[in-house]
């Protein structure tokens, strides 16, 4: 076999190999219509939204909801005190005061355990807090 007829193999399986995979992907992607919709509608939407719909706040919505609230409400130099029922273990009290400081920074938020409501959590300044 000459060096040419290789070439000419070589660069016939490469573009069956590119024109199957760009066949597959055109497959499994939505229509084009559809995506610019979906695009439009995110770049449309505020940033508490997009906030509310990103995996962080997923499975807990109103956390998020009472954080993007509470962000609106508090100053900047306050620092908050998320309290959440003594019963909830110690790593899924950490995951929702790690997401309150991440919604509320620059603020410091601290953990306590108490009495919360029917949210299973409650925010409040810290005592001796500016308001």
């Amino acid at each position: 076999m000459t060096p040419a007829v290789r070439r000419a193999a070589a660069a016939l399986l490469a573009a069956v190999a590119l024109l199957l995979l760009g066949w597959r992907a055109c497959e499994s992607v939505s229509p084009l219509p559809v995506s610019l919709s979906v695009t439009r509608k995110f770049w449309r939407a505020g940033t508490p939204t997009r906030l509310l719909n990103s995996r962080l706040f997923r499975r807990d919505p109103e956390l998020g909801a009472a954080l993007v609230s509470r962000d609106r409400l508090l100053p900047l130099d306050a620092d908050v005190v998320l309290t959440v029922p003594p019963g909830l273990p110690d790593g899924t009290a950490e995951e929702m005061r790690r997401k309150a400081a991440f919604v509320l920074a620059p603020r410091r938020v601290m953990l306590a355990r108490g009495e919360t409501g029917e949210g299973g959590f409650a925010l409040a300044a810290s005592p001796g807090a500016p308001r």
